[in-house]
């Protein structure tokens, strides 16, 4: 599992606005969040605030500066931190530049110390992280009173593909219903499995789930939410299984009578823009589908 860099910033005393990403082309470096209350001590160490903090992501492919022009060419006007995850293949002083942008790149050795130091100082605490059962109680991340706000994908390849032009469109959030099933899957063998399920104009299996620290202040645009829903088609799975005579791919069916689930009202961020014809469409920003005819 990689480094989760919004975490550990937050646990430095970085307070990260994770709302209203900037548009730019998909790429290798994506959107953290925006700098907010820089303190003093982070002020030292380069932080502005306001800053656009972004990251490389990790991988085996080197970041060079191709990926960086690439990147500076959509950066709006600011201040831009962009944390390298993965080794470089440019100096810093060969960075490319850009009128109105101000950027900052931390490599690896920078990233190092400036969580290295937070630790000695007692700043970061490291600590285990503990394997949570299956039968574990609501996830802390539900507490409170909802709907909660999921975190969006920012993936807008899917717009692309179709020719729509997400400058053109409208934020909005979709009130909708995220189950948390667990249940049986029953095949050559029986496999136990807790799933999210996102139900918005279908049901949709999400890998993971993060929820916005706050909500934005958005138009509510309503999708079909569908009532008393059966999960055995969109958990039932095909896997490979070794039968001692090669791997053969078989069904495991979702046992619909082992199913037990908690069910949580949440908001997911989208936006809403009309195509050519007029036809009103929506992009989904956690499952990253084009809803249209609605």
């Amino acid at each position: 599992m990689g480094l989760d860099l919004v975490a550990v910033m937050r646990k430095l005393g970085v307070s990260l606005d994770t709302d209203s990403a900037p548009i730019t082309s998909p790429g290798v470096i994506t959107w953290l969040g925006r700098l907010l209350d820089v303190t003093p001590e982070h002020s030292q160490q380069g932080l502005v605030e306001g800053m656009e903090v972004w990251t490389s992501g990790q991988g085996f492919a080197p970041l060079d500066l191709v990926g960086i022009e690439s990147w500076l060419f959509d950066a709006p006007r600011g201040d831009h931190l962009i944390i390298v995850e993965r080794k470089m293949t440019f100096d810093l002083k060969d960075s490319p530049s850009r009128d109105g942008r101000f950027l900052s790149i931390w490599p690896q050795d920078k990233l190092a110390a400036f969580i290295g130091h937070a630790v000695l100082d007692g700043s970061l605490v490291i600590v285990e992280q503990l394997e949570v059962e299956e039968n574990s109680e609501v996830p802390e991340l539900f507490s409170g009173k909802g709907p909660f706000t999921l975190k969006p994908l920012n993936d807008f390849s899917a717009l692309e593909k179709k020719g729509y032009d997400v400058s053109m469109a409208k934020p909005v959030l979709i009130p909708a219903i995220l189950y948390r099933v667990n249940g049986t899957l029953k095949g050559p063998v029986e496999d136990e499995i807790i799933r999210w399920v996102l139900n918005c104009d279908g049901l949709h299996v999400i890998d993971d789930v993060e929820l916005l620290e706050r909500s934005p202040m958005l138009n509510h645009e309503r999708l079909p939410i569908e009532e008393n829903p059966t999960f055995a088609d969109v958990l039932s799975e095909r896997r490979t299984f070794s039968d001692g005579m090669g791997d053969l791919l078989r069904w495991w069916k979702f046992d619909e009578s082992s199913s037990n689930r908690t069910e949580y009202k949440v908001l997911v961020p989208a936006h809403k823009g009309v195509d050519s014809l007029g036809k009103k469409w929506v992009l989904n920003g956690v499952t990253g589908n084009v809803h249209s005819n609605f």
